[in-house]
């Protein structure tokens, strides 16, 4: 089985009169989005996402690239991620969760076992693995937007 753990993208700033949940890509967070999810050397088969809006607008983006299906839960909200509720979602061979920083790279770490890892955002972790268990992933790629915008440029 695979995951792909994504930090949703550039977002607005915080607004007065504008809740957190509802905070939106930027311009640059969405082409940032778009220019991961074309990279990706693995196809998505199913995306979750948080149902915060600049989660879903990312989650929205991997899931038309991949022609995935997308699916919005709680359980990736920022404060109610983590490896217990992920082990309650049903995943596919290839599946994407896209959540929030430091609550997604805290699950990213656990099934590495351990780590610092911290994901920009946009940015993606690519993980194998037979059970979502501590410890039991193994890290095979983090793609960055700056890494993909350097890659296009090279083309």
């Amino acid at each position: 089985m695979r995951l792909v753990i994504v930090r949703h993208g550039r977002a607005e700033e915080q607004r007065p009169g504008v809740s957190d949940d509802e905070r939106r890509l930027t311009n640059e967070g969405r082409r940032d989005v778009e220019c991961i999810a074309r990279v990706l050397p693995w196809r998505i088969e199913l995306v979750y996402s948080s149902p915060l809006k600049r989660a879903v607008e990312t989650a929205e983006i991997l899931s038309t690239v991949h022609s995935a299906e997308l699916r919005v839960v709680n359980e990736l909200r920022p404060e109610t991620t983590s490896l217990n509720v992920i082990t309650k979602l049903e995943l596919r061979s290839v599946t994407a969760l896209v959540g929030h920083a430091p609550s997604i790279e805290q699950v990213l770490q656990e099934l590495i076992s351990g780590g610092n890892v911290k994901l920009s955002a946009g940015a993606a972790a690519g993980i194998e693995l037979e059970a979502i268990e501590r410890g039991r992933g193994v890290l095979i790629y983090i793609v960055t937007p700056e890494m993909c915008k350097k890659c296009l440029l090279m083309q």
